[in-house]
């Protein structure tokens, strides 16, 4: 998962002199350790081989804690959704743009036109674009709310948790906060909000995302995307009864989206739900709107080879399903 994989490659302790209390220096043991993909990996120099199997037991109740935090609650969870196509909405209007070009627009979740021509639909055309549109206009906001701010939410309770555990003096900690502005920076970039439109970008132009090594100091890089998909799998995989989120920030998060589902007339997800009940819950909500959208492609010739939502198929072998 995207958070899950940053914060593991930054458990690194490069030496640490570890000495028992009542014990003279000499008996003192240097390591070095360094934890990165799993199966992590240690080495160690021991001056006194009495030290062995404290440091062992130390070492390894550290790393017991570390991945317990971050061990994501639904390991086998993943969100396949893509966006072939960027989408705005505003109050009165969606459009489905690929770069530049609008390929198709819906104004008051009624009107459609297709390269920029307008349509004339049948009645039951007509409640297929509307139910559609009202779908995209409750969802585009509320999936910008919670990648942006939920997102801010997690890796400043990743960061916090991690502080606690080597300092933020340790030069590990800040290269953790520097992963972490660039994963907020391409999160910016991907959903974005400014007055009253919102904006997911497709998934393919993020495919190739990548931290280069120098940005790690590790000998190990890794591909993270910021897809709708990825950032839903990320949240939708947390453990929130270990990665705890402020409850004055989840309130708050609380209170927006109650706002936009008041406003659109589409439910959202329960108000008291974790962060990842309620990306789990806009998961399945885009599943739902591929349905209509496969339903307008068969009933309106001019939107069958505009496929905005792309649902890849995938099973969950022995995952657990939070209701």
């Amino acid at each position: 998962m995207l958070l899950n994989r940053v914060v593991r490659r930054f458990v690194v302790v490069r030496k640490i002199t570890l000495s028992l209390p009542g014990k003279d220096a000499e008996d003192s043991t240097e390591f070095l350790v360094i934890w990165s993909k799993a199966p992590f990996h240690f080495t160690a120099r021991f001056q006194n081989k009495g030290m062995k199997f404290f440091f062992i037991s130390f070492w390894l109740l550290v790393i017991s804690v570390v991945s317990s935090a971050f061990q994501p609650a639904y390991a086998h969870y993943a969100c396949d959704v893509d966006l072939n196509y960027g989408v705005v909405v505003n109050d009165n209007q969606l459009r489905v743009l690929k770069r530049y070009q609008t390929l198709y627009q819906i104004n008051d979740q009624q009107q459609l036109f297709v390269a920029g021509h307008w349509l004339k639909l049948t009645p039951a055309q007509a409640g297929l674009v509307q139910e559609y549109a009202e779908g995209l206009h409750a969802l585009v906001p509320q999936v910008t709310l919670l990648a942006t701010i939920g997102i801010d939410l997690a890796t400043d309770t990743v960061q916090q948790m991690y502080e606690s555990l080597v300092g933020s003096d340790h030069d590990s900690y800040e290269r953790l906060n520097v992963a972490i502005d660039k994963i907020k920076h391409r999160v910016r970039k991907k959903f974005r909000y400014a007055r009253a439109n919102y904006y997911i970008g497709p998934s393919s132009s993020n495919l190739s995302d990548e931290f280069e090594d120098d940005d790690f100091g590790l000998p190990i890089s890794t591909t993270l995307t910021t897809s709708a998909g990825a950032i839903l799998t990320s949240l939708g995989s947390m453990d929130s009864d270990k990665l705890a989120i402020d409850k004055q920030a989840m309130d708050n998060i609380n209170q927006q989206l109650a706002r936009y589902a008041l406003k659109t007339g589409v439910d959202g997800p329960p108000a008291q739900s974790t962060l990842a009940q309620k990306a789990r819950w806009y998961c399945d909500y885009f599943a739902r709107l591929d349905a209509m959208e496969a339903e307008l492609q068969m009933t309106i010739p001019e939107m069958a080879q505009l496929n905005l939502i792309d649902i890849q198929s995938h099973s969950e072998e022995n995952a657990t399903t939070e209701r």
